[in-house]
């Protein structure tokens, strides 16, 4: 036996023990098996998620697809809505299944009063088709209480229908659509491409307009119509540097939800669709031709005070100017035979070149449902060529009339108009046709015609308006022009000592002196009062009523 000592305790033989990497390597099992689950268990919950609650692809192409439209929505340069797409329903009648034609039409027209009994039957007798329209426009009510009606061959679709929010406003402007959404007038027509495809993509089609200066240019030119007896009138305000039209205004006017119970004559656009002779309104135009070609200057006097003899045709001024007149005076008195005079100087060829360079003689660009072509034969005669001077012998629209006095606000330049909103930094196309000098000049004489001529009922005390006033007498039977009936109107320019706006106000069949400096020029003076602080001009308050 050994001796118990050190030597036994301290031994060096080893005792036999574990492997130390036994205990780490089974935690890296049960992790890797605990992750594996967790894996699994996550795939497991996602499968049951896609179940249920479908490809998130498939519900984003879903969402795109609903916000797709037929038709866009239409708003005004600031946002405001001015027409929009809805969804409505039609009644619809599959007539091999209807029981009893008879009885099915009783049941319907207690439900739906506005159903016309003889065209009901017919439909429903109407075998050879197998889905009729019976009525349309229904809301979510309606179509509800006509499936609960339980009647064979009756049912409901889906439509869409057109609504417009701001009423009567603008009407002109934004036009109507059919009961399919097919545009019959307005933007909805002129813009019928871009509208589709804006709702194609699910964006609004902004256009030009301020309704706040719409109402304003609306109601004044309805109070002036009704005032004078009108049988029309017509309105429209341009930023004459970039052609957009901030305002356009028809009277009468009418509601396009309700276009079953307007007239005719109340959809009738004037604006781009009816063409008059422009009266006194050109006469602007054939001082600038004159002094453009050198053919005058502007220190030059005329005798204007006999009338004046055209290969026997003797034009004469209403109120002949004594002594010596100048330039000035032709346009700030509105001298027929002064302008005549110019006119022939300018001749047949270089008058009509410069009228079809001013826009006078095409349609309007204005993206509008109706644009009428104006009637300007090629003057034949020296006596054509003195009338069309003064304003006789050319019939246009007053888009196209307020387009050619953009070439005041361009230093001479014609600017096309347009209805749609311009990007700020959009390019503008500009038709040079007079000298900056030659602008400036005819500027003057414009801005004399509100302060001491025929236009002086157009002034706004701090807002510097020129303008032309334009009286033309409208052809009668076979006697020619009729003295009782008038076209009426003047054309602004404003600011005069920055000019950028463009106005042009007509009124349709006003009596005999109804000039346009006496029914025309004050409305463009109410209507300036109140837009001019929304285009950041000032104007001096109006003297208080004695």
């Amino acid at each position: 036996m050994r001796p118990l000592g050190p030597s036994s305790v301290f031994s060096h033989e080893r005792l036999p023990q574990a492997p130390l990497e036994a205990a780490p390597a089974r935690n890296r099992v049960r992790f890797l098996a605990i992750s594996i689950f967790a894996i699994l268990l996550l795939l497991a919950g996602r499968a049951v998620q896609l179940a249920f609650s479908g490809d998130p692809l498939s519900r984003s192409r879903s969402v795109s697809a609903s916000m797709a439209l037929p038709r866009a929505d239409i708003v005004d340069r600031n946002g405001v809505l001015l027409a929009t797409t809805v969804r409505a329903w039609a009644l619809t009648a599959d007539p091999a299944h209807v029981r009893n034609a008879v009885e099915t039409a009783d049941i319907l027209m207690q439900h739906f009063p506005g159903l016309q009994r003889e065209a009901l039957l017919r439909r429903l007798s109407n075998t050879d088709q197998t889905t009729v329209y019976l009525d349309r426009g229904l809301t979510e009510e309606q179509r509800d209480r006509a499936i609960a009606l339980r009647l064979p061959g009756i049912g409901a679709e889906p439509e869409h229908h057109r609504d417009y929010p701001q009423g009567a406003l603008a009407a002109h402007v934004i036009g109507f659509s059919g009961i399919d959404l097919n545009p019959q007038a307005g933007v909805e027509l002129g813009l019928d491409e871009q509208i589709r495809a804006a709702g194609a993509e699910g964006r609004p089609v902004r256009l030009s307009i301020d309704v706040r200066m719409q109402y304003a240019l609306e109601t004044e030119l309805d109070a002036a119509a009704r005032a004078s007896h009108a049988t029309g009138g017509s309105a429209i305000l341009l930023d004459g540097r970039t052609g957009e039209t901030l305002a356009l205004a028809s009277w009468p006017t009418f509601d396009p939800n309700h276009i079953g119970r307007s007239s005719d004559n109340a959809r009738r656009d004037r604006v781009s669709g009816d063409v008059h002779e422009m009266g006194s309104t050109i006469k602007p135009f054939t001082v600038a031709m004159a002094l453009q070609e050198n053919l005058v200057q502007s220190s030059e006097l005329f005798d204007l005070s006999r009338p004046l003899d055209v290969d026997n045709t003797f034009i004469a001024d209403h109120e002949p100017i004594a002594g010596y007149a100048t330039l000035r005076d032709i346009l700030a008195h509105s001298s027929n035979v002064g302008a005549a005079r110019l006119a022939l100087r300018v001749g047949g060829a270089r008058q009509r070149a410069y009228l079809e360079r001013l826009g006078l003689t095409s349609p309007t660009t204005l993206q509008l449902g109706r644009r009428q072509t104006p009637i300007a034969p090629a003057a034949q005669s020296r006596r054509d060529v003195a009338g069309l001077g003064f304003g006789y012998g050319l019939a246009t629209t007053q888009a196209t009339l307020a387009s050619a006095y953009t070439v005041f606000t361009n230093n001479g330049a014609r600017v096309a108009p347009t209805i749609l909103a311009l990007a700020p930094d959009a390019a503008v196309e500009r038709t040079q046709i007079f000298t900056p000098a030659v602008t400036r000049q005819v500027m003057l004489y414009l801005r004399a015609v509100v302060t001491e001529g025929t236009g002086r009922a157009a002034n706004v005390p701090g807002l510097l308006v020129a303008g032309k006033t334009g009286t033309a007498e409208k052809l009668g039977n076979a006697q020619g022009y009729d003295e009782s009936r008038n076209f009426s109107s003047f054309v602004g320019v404003f600011p005069a000592n920055d000019p950028r706006y463009v106005i042009v106000v007509a009124l349709d069949d006003t009596g005999a002196g109804e000039a346009g400096g006496l029914v025309a020029a004050p409305v463009v003076a109410r209507t300036l009062r109140r837009i001019a602080p929304m285009l950041g001009l000032r104007v001096e308050p109006a003297p208080a009523a004695r």
